[in-house]
């Protein structure tokens, strides 16, 4: 059994989490993300990661691959721990969250969504490594919190040739681990009307804006339990005086099964009109739980029960890119990074506390899963 570091052993992951923090990389900054993307290259490199060829494919997907094989010495279908390096956060959110320790919290944007997970399996990696039977692969991916467009075949090409999938994604409340997670569909909204002179015949006109504003509080008033709709993001009009023509909302919907996912997009076909069209535009596949997830689970809770950590499985509202390595039915087992609070907030921070457990729990995983045919 390997044991949990000490909190002098975490000195040089906490390091580590520092300089993540610090390179910001919000989803929608290309320049911010290849920043992160180079900082995270030089970490699988100074840790003897072999990184990936450049590739064509592998550029286009913004990522970065990297493999421990212990110099060759290691074979076959390797665990693939899946990460993404983007961020809800924009350039400059430092400033209102900084990289600060009070107490046994950390503080900083992304800091548990997700780079206190990528810094949790390096260091759980760098532990487990002397005793792996087979290899281990990263993918760390950079737009998984705009729905993974650009990575996604990606991901599950490298599944598909993976004995199993790990992701680090924050821990549940608490603290337990993920079998399941619910469909999260994507839907643009789009309202048209007539444009006239707002100060001079306003009643000639038709407000794109108004459409859409009845429309966002009908959808979202059909929202319940297991079954959300939620307006995130919304524009319309370019000038003050005229009636706006055109106005345009992206909304997420989380979808338990697929009953509640047939009456979401039920609700949403009922609200459509002449003036109003929403088009999906993206969907993380329900992933329901299989018994190659469950036997990864298992041998986790063994593990957390020798270690004295409480874990449970657990099936998540919130999407990850384990969506698509579970649906895919590769065996994969998420929420598996540190417990913490504030995610997509302005306070986000991890429980320190929580760091050294849950490292042991993953590099004993790491070796006991090498035993699984």
């Amino acid at each position: 059994m390997i044991p949990g570091p000490s909190p002098a052993e975490l000195h040089a992951a906490l390091d580590r989490l520092r300089r993540l923090v610090l390179c910001e990389t919000p989803s929608y900054d290309p320049a911010a993300l290849a920043a992160g993307l180079a900082l995270m290259r030089a970490e699988f490199a100074a840790d003897g990661l072999a990184l990936a060829p450049a590739d064509p494919g592998l550029d286009a997907a913004g990522a970065v691959r990297a493999v421990y094989d212990r110099g060759g010495a290691l074979a076959g279908p390797p665990v693939l721990i899946l990460g993404h390096l983007d961020t809800v956060h924009p350039v400059g959110e430092l400033a209102g969250n900084p990289w600060r320790i009070e107490g046994n919290r950390v503080f900083g944007p992304g800091i548990l969504d997700m780079k206190g997970g990528i810094v949790l399996a390096l260091e759980a990696l760098r532990r487990a490594g002397p005793h792996l039977a087979r290899p281990v692969e990263f993918l760390i991916t950079s737009d998984e919190e705009i729905g993974s467009p650009r990575s996604r075949g990606l991901i599950e090409a490298r599944a598909k040739a993976a004995a199993c999938v790990l992701v680090p994604e924050p821990a549940r409340d608490n603290g337990g681990l993920v079998v399941g997670r619910h469909a999260i569909l994507r839907y643009a909204l789009a309202a048209t009307g007539r444009p006239a002179h707002a100060g001079r015949d306003p009643g000639q006109g038709v407000s794109a804006i108004h459409r859409l504003a009845r429309a966002i509080v009908a959808l979202e008033s059909r929202s319940r339990p297991g079954a959300s709709l939620s307006v995130g993001v919304i524009g319309g009009g370019r000038w003050v005086n005229c009636v706006p023509e055109r106005a345009s909302a992206e909304m997420l919907c989380v979808a338990a099964d697929e009953v509640r996912r047939a009456e979401i997009t039920a609700v949403i076909a009922g609200e459509t009109d002449a003036r109003l069209a929403a088009d999906l535009v993206s969907e993380r596949p329900l992933w329901k739980t299989g018994a190659g997830d469950l036997a990864i689970y298992e041998v986790a809770r063994a593990v957390a029960a020798e270690l004295g950590v409480a874990v449970s499985a657990e099936v998540s509202g919130g999407g990850s890119d384990g969506n698509l390595t579970g649906a895919l039915g590769v065996p994969t087992l998420d929420g598996l990074g540190p417990c913490g609070a504030g995610l997509h907030a302005h306070d986000e921070h991890l429980d320190l506390a929580s760091l050294g457990p849950r490292v042991a729990v993953m590099a004993n995983l790491l070796v006991r899963l090498g035993a699984l045919p």
